[in-house]
């Protein structure tokens, strides 16, 4: 059983490698919790629920063990992807760290040209720049929370 996180800026490629790995699995980002009758609808005030939300479904998935369950969210950060390693550890599933290997992933303004959600050229910026890179389930481990 396999849950594998996504990283990457928005307009990197994610989705579009995640859905190259889906296989006969499931793909859950937060951002989904936004979409409404088929149009982004980002609220900030309600991130906080959006990320539990999809913790949640992402946990239900991998306690009826589906695979691979894959994280689609940008991931920046160790603490972010913490709460997700930690239920897989728990149910027995492998983790993996997946990146898109795009040219751009680092190019702010194809970022903006590319990103689907409207994410502002400021914003990816900030992103870019609180990044953690060399991502590894240890360091997610080891970050305090």
């Amino acid at each position: 059983k396999l849950l594998i996180l996504m990283r990457g800026l928005p307009g990197s490629g994610k989705t579009s490698l995640a859905k190259q790995l889906r296989a006969n699995g499931v793909i859950y980002s937060t951002d989904d919790f936004f979409v409404n009758n088929g149009n982004y609808e980002f609220d900030l005030m309600k991130l906080s629920d959006a990320h539990e939300w999809n913790k949640k479904r992402a946990l239900k998935a991998m306690e009826e063990g589906i695979s691979p369950v894959i994280i689609d969210n940008t991931n920046t950060q160790s603490w972010e992807m913490r709460p997700y390693v930690l239920m897989a550890q728990r149910l027995g599933y492998k983790v993996i760290i997946r990146e898109p290997s795009t040219h751009w992933k680092w190019k702010p303004k194809q970022l903006f040209k590319n990103n689907t959600h409207g994410v502002g050229l400021d914003k990816i910026k900030s992103m870019l720049e609180r990044y953690e890179h060399n991502m590894t389930i240890e360091k997610i481990l080891n970050e305090e929370q």
